[in-house]
């Protein structure tokens, strides 16, 4: 059974190799976001500014337990999803975990044209971007690091995760499709 959750800093990359991964396994791609935006029938960040960021957090909460453990899929999670109610630890039990680690430095590069869509840090300059980044990774770090595996930036590949994957079962076919 082939569950993969990506967890990290916004716009790290989950997504982005979250949908490439889940193509070669041929199994369904989840983003948390976008599910709790499909399910509420709001955006991320009319959650954020109608019920508080809390409440949003009790909505991630929910959907991860909602979750059915017999679905074979790869999540890539909110950035702050594993740091919340117990979160980390119940992905690390539905599936393998990996979290993409960034820098400051390259987030702030990676978020800059993207700050309108992300409610956290819509508003803020170039500075207070990196300053807010750093302070929150800060915090978050602790529960990013419980993942299965932490992946460098150039391990954030789907080779890279298959060759994870078959440490964890050296008997188990390749990740790739038939």
């Amino acid at each position: 059974m082939k569950r993969v959750i990506l967890v990290g800093f916004m716009g790290c990359g989950k997504s982005s190799l979250g949908k490439k991964l889940a193509n070669r396994l041929d199994i369904s791609f989840l983003d948390s976001d976008e599910q709790i935006e499909k399910i509420s029938q709001k955006s991320i960040g009319e959650i954020f500014g109608t019920l508080g960021e809390s409440r949003f957090r009790k909505i991630e909460k929910d959907y991860i337990l909602s979750l059915d453990p017999n679905n074979e899929f790869v999540l890539a999670t909110g950035g702050g999803l594993p740091c919340y109610e117990k979160n980390m630890h119940r992905l690390n039990e539905l599936g393998v975990t990996f979290y993409l680690e960034r820098s400051p430095k390259e987030l702030v590069h990676r978020l800059l044209h993207a700050k309108t869509k992300r409610p956290l840090i819509d508003g803020l300059s170039n500075g207070e971007l990196l300053s807010y980044i750093e302070d929150k990774l800060s915090e978050r770090e602790e529960y990013y690091r419980q993942a299965t595996f932490v992946l460098s930036r150039e391990e954030q590949t789907v080779a890279s995760i298959e060759k994870f994957m078959h440490l964890l079962d050296p008997d188990s076919s390749p990740l790739q499709k038939n």
